[in-house]
């Protein structure tokens, strides 16, 4: 089963290139399994629903977990809805074959000491630049992808108020407020970098900032901080969870991180275990 033409849509349509990836790898792993199955390469037309349904319990016996299972279902329905956009097949037989239900525990994200320890380390090293980057991403939630393809024209910034116009997902632009913190940290930056149009955040050969360097930057400062499992992405959750802890509603917590989906953002609702920790606290003779 040839893959390319799908491909090429998926990143028309603004996959990510780690989506990209696992969906091809998924529809590899079908692909083996079916002709193990039947002995016959697979084609689209000739896949059904019970094909799928039954891929699904091989992988189930394999003891793969369910959010690997979910997705490789979630690869072959939109390989099958692309196919019937495509007039490939007629109906996608994806469509009607259940998720399995899986206990996602909340986003990991970091609390008010680990922020501040992670903060420390960046401003220990000094470089204008990283404080910023970081800074940004713990006080606006922006995707890494948001943060590096930012450039000087898209910032905003007065006394009171500012603001950074981004495009995320699906090419959609959004603006996003900068508060009193972050405010200060980019006019630092501004400073240095001065008023030359071009990428917010330069590398060392004055492009724009990679995505990678932005990912190694943090994990290096995570490491110095004797912080563990903090990525890049954490920041984003930091933000989402102090915002509902602040009070704020869901949507205005979805409207600022860019989730398409309210549900997406209600993962934050969802009590982590030092919060239940601090429940139970409360109720100490102590």
């Amino acid at each position: 089963m040839s893959t390319d033409a799908f491909e090429v849509h998926l990143r028309q349509q603004d996959a990510s290139n780690a989506t990209v990836c696992a969906y091809l790898s998924d529809l590899q792993k079908f692909s083996r399994w079916y002709a193990e199955t039947t002995g016959e390469d697979v084609s689209l037309a000739g896949v059904g629903a019970l094909d799928i349904a039954e891929f699904k319990r091989y992988l189930q016996t394999k003891g793969q977990k369910p959010a690997t299972i979910n997705r490789a279902l979630a690869a072959l329905s939109s390989l099958f809805a692309w196919a019937v956009e495509s007039k490939i097949v007629a109906s996608n037989p994806a469509a009607g074959v259940k998720k399995i239900q899986e206990a996602r525990p909340a986003p990991k994200a970091l609390g008010r000491l680990d922020q501040l320890a992670l903060m420390r380390a960046v401003q220990s090293r000094k470089k204008v630049r990283d404080i910023a980057i970081v800074t940004l991403l713990i006080h606006t939630g922006l995707r890494v992808s948001e943060a590096c393809g930012l450039d000087l024209a898209d910032v905003v910034t007065g006394e009171r108020s500012g603001h950074v116009q981004v495009i995320g997902k699906g090419n959609k632009y959004r603006g996003v407020p900068l508060n009193a913190t972050a405010r200060q940290a980019l006019r630092v930056w501004l400073e240095v970098r001065k008023d030359a149009p071009g990428p917010l955040f330069t590398s060392q050969k004055k492009g724009r900032i990679s995505r990678r360097a932005v990912e190694s930057m943090i994990e290096n400062y995570a490491r110095i901080a004797k912080l563990e499992n903090v990525t890049v992405h954490s920041l984003r959750h930091t933000f989402c969870k102090s915002l509902i802890d602040a009070g704020e509603s869901i949507d205005r917590a979805a409207a600022l991180a860019g989730h398409a989906n309210l549900n997406t953002t209600a993962r934050y609702t969802k009590p982590t275990q030092a919060d239940l920790q601090r429940a139970v606290e409360k109720l100490a003779w102590e």
